[in-house]
């Protein structure tokens, strides 16, 4: 009895809070700037309503927040990569190269 109380309190807190903050097409890009900047606490109030009102807004931060450490990772395995021309022989292996291009040209 007492959690379906809760659940028609929690849909009505719900519905007043939807029809009183911003929809979605104004609220995704504050959501997107979040992850950038720090938000004013009026915006950062009307994103986390918002968030707990619409799960496909909350969706789309999640998706945000994945694309961004996805790209954080490969920008970290790119620099991280050995580039091919700073790698120098060893004396022997030059050596060798040497020798087999003194013998092919013969």
């Amino acid at each position: 009895m007492k959690g379906n109380l809760f659940q028609k309190l929690k849909m009505r807190v719900v519905f007043f809070l939807a029809r009183r903050l911003p929809d979605c097409r104004h609220i995704t890009p504050t959501i997107g700037e979040s992850l950038d900047r720090k938000l004013s606490l009026r915006e950062n109030i009307n994103v986390k309503l918002h968030l707990w009102t619409c799960r496909a807004c909350s969706n789309y931060l999640a998706n945000l927040k994945f694309m961004r450490e996805v790209f954080q990772l490969q920008e970290k395995r790119r620099e991280e990569e050995i580039d091919p021309l700073s790698v120098s022989l060893s004396p022997e292996a030059r050596e060798r190269i040497k020798k087999a291009l003194i013998s092919s040209s013969k």
